[in-house]
């Protein structure tokens, strides 16, 4: 098996259409005096306000925006939860498992291999996916449902794809205290490993399991590259064009990294498979990683998913590199 790693109900209709009976139009050719007619249209306008005020009040409450989700992308799902707006996910891609409530929504499979019939029986008002799907595409135009498409890419997109569904879910504060927590989770980790050197870091995002080989990295620009630089260290392969680059094992043997972490969030890793993995490290030649002993392995099953709850990965990676900091 490759060790390729994932990229990376009946609910109660809200309340419409409320119906606000305004009152009689005044008959202004009826028999009164002018002082009682003065009255009335002041208490007719007085009782139309307080009509409106609790129109107003009854539709409060409603929440606003998207009621009935599909959420295929993992990432967009925590982000909408995030938000408190878990309820409203009535169908989830198969990768989708956090918060654990998720797992109790219907699943319609993925980006790649959608249930087209199980989505249209959802009765989606909006579609979340992170990459492109001709069918869902297609789907969407012939419902007349939206599309969202997740464009993350970068820890500038975690807090882009807060505020886009703040906007879209009407879920505005909510989205800048989630912000807030990122970004002072962010740096805090840059404050503690703000005065330590930088050791050199391979990252492997995905790789043949049985020998080391068709290794994909990650390159300028993206949220493991950036992850790295917070967390004190030099992405060694962090100057190339290309998100993920496939690298061979000469090339990595020239950037001599000092340290080595392998993401490898579907992996059981057992003490046999993770010295059969390091055996595998001891082959390629003279790496100060290894020599070192400083090859590392992530398995949370959120290390490769840009969503807030990405920033626990960092503070990881920032104990891998500099292992003396105080947690």
């Amino acid at each position: 098996m490759r060790t390729r790693s994932r990229s990376i109900d009946n609910r109660k209709p809200p309340i419409d259409n409320a119906f606000v009976r305004l009152p009689e139009p005044i008959d202004r050719g009826a028999s009164r005096a002018a002082p009682e007619a003065r009255s009335e249209r002041t208490v007719a306008a007085a009782l139309l306000t307080l009509w409106i005020a609790g129109a107003a009040a009854l539709h409060a409450g409603e929440p606003t925006g998207p009621q009935r989700i599909i959420a295929l992308a993992p990432s967009s799902a925590e982000v909408i939860c995030a938000l408190g707006a878990c309820e409203r996910i009535v169908g989830v891609g198969k990768f989708c498992n956090f918060p654990p409530d998720l797992a109790t929504r219907p699943q319609v499979g993925g980006l790649f291999d959608p249930d087209l019939e199980k989505i249209i029986a959802l009765r989606p008002d909006l579609i979340v996916l992170r990459g492109n799907n001709d069918s869902l595409t297609r789907l969407g135009e012939e419902l007349k449902v939206p599309i969202h498409r997740d464009g993350t890419e970068s820890l500038a997109d975690i807090e882009s794809c807060l505020r886009a569904f703040g906007e879209r879910l009407d879920r505005r504060a909510a989205a800048e205290e989630r912000l807030r927590e990122f970004r002072a989770a962010l740096e805090a980790v840059r404050r503690r490993v703000a005065d330590r050197a930088r050791p050199r870091v391979l990252l492997t995002v995905s790789r043949s399991p049985d020998r080391l080989g068709d290794v994909l990295t990650a390159g300028r620009g993206t949220f493991l590259s950036e992850a790295v630089e917070i967390a004190g260290g030099q992405n060694v392969f962090g100057n190339l064009e290309l998100a993920y680059p496939q690298v061979s094992g000469e090339s990595i043997l020239a950037q001599r990294p000092e340290v080595i972490i392998e993401f490898l969030p579907e992996l059981a890793l057992s003490e046999r498979i993770r010295e059969q993995l390091l055996d595998q490290w001891r082959g390629l030649g003279d790496l100060p990683a290894v020599q070192s002993g400083r090859v590392y392995f992530l398995t949370d099953d959120h290390c490769l998913i840009p969503s807030p709850r990405f920033v626990t990965v960092i503070e990881k990676v920032s104990y891998m590199l500099h292992p003396g900091e105080k947690r």
